[in-house]
This record gives structure tokens, sequence and C-alpha cells, in this order.
């Protein structure tokens, strides 16, 4: 909020302060926010009124944010549920629902850290793959919950510094 004046209220007879938005407060840190045009006209440039390119371009930046605030709330829910079932079953081979689940999130948070360093490191997880033994029966080969956390892990040390980078800049 940002105090832009007072007006007097007839009804309470004192001065009421009036107040304008000029953010959206971030869900996952709750001490930053994304500014609105509200912001650029009263903080930074005084009356001045954004340009259609300026709108647009604030538009897709907080599209963009937002986009990737929702990916890093799921990434972290993931990340529980993976580090609960791993303490559990540290040895049990994901299925493949899980893994293309897992991968719908990891992909895009992938795509997103390319530019860090450290991005070349990061890996999906692989498909579980069902082999014939000899035996006549069959396994499925795939990564452990503890495997998937090892690599959880590794998403997990990125996406700290890349969120604040994208918090600040």
């Amino acid at each position: 909020m940002y105090e832009t004046g007072r007006r007097y209220d007839k009804y309470k007879k004192y001065n009421v302060v009036s107040r304008v938005c000029i953010g959206i407060q971030i869900p996952a840190s709750p001490e930053y926010m994304l500014p609105n045009e509200n912001y650029f006209r009263m903080i930074t440039e005084g009356d001045r009124v954004m340009n259609e390119n300026e709108q647009e371009a604030l538009d897709e930046l907080e599209f963009e944010r937002a986009q990737a605030f929702m990916l890093r709330d799921f990434f972290e829910q993931m990340y529980y549920e993976f580090q609960y079932q791993g303490r559990r079953q540290p040895n049990t081979v994901l299925n493949a629902y899980k893994v293309r689940k897992l991968n719908n999130i990891l992909e895009p948070l992938k795509e997103m850290m390319k530019d860090e360093p450290g991005a070349e490191w990061l890996e999906v997880i692989p498909e579980p793959v069902e082999e014939t033994v000899e035996g006549g029966g069959t396994v499925i080969r795939g990564m452990t919950y503890s495997d998937v956390m090892m690599v959880l892990t590794q998403f997990r040390c990125l996406e700290g510094g890349y969120f604040q980078k994208l918090l600040i800049g």
C-alpha cells in the first residue's frame, strides 16, 4: 500500500488516509511484490502514465513471474512428497505416472534455469522400463525414490538462487 494523501470523512469527523495498491504480494515470498502501473506512476516517475509497450512488457513480466512461482510451488510440494516417500520406501521403483507428473514440473524448471551456473547437470527422470527376465516374469527397472531425491536436491539447490534473482531483477 502507498499513501497518496488524506481526505476528510464527514461521518467519522476526521481525516482518513487515501491508499492505492502499488503491487501484488508474491505468495511464496511475502516480503516481495510484483509492481503494477500505480507503482510506476507514484513511486518512480511521478504522474507519468505507462505507454502500451511498457504496459504490455509489464503484463508479460508479471505473467512469466506468476508462472515461475506457480512451478516453484508445485516443485516444493513434490519435493516434500518424494522426501517423505523416500524415507518410507527408499528402494521402491517409481511408476510411470509419477515420473511423468514429476517431469511435467522439472522440464519447464530446467528450461527456465538453463542460464544458471550448474544447469548443465540438471536432468529429468527417465521413464521406468519393463524387462523380461529368464524365468518368464517381468521386472520394472527405473529410478528409486532415493535416486529421485538426489535429482530433486540438485534442482532445489539451483532454484534458490534463480528465484532470488527473479525477485530482485
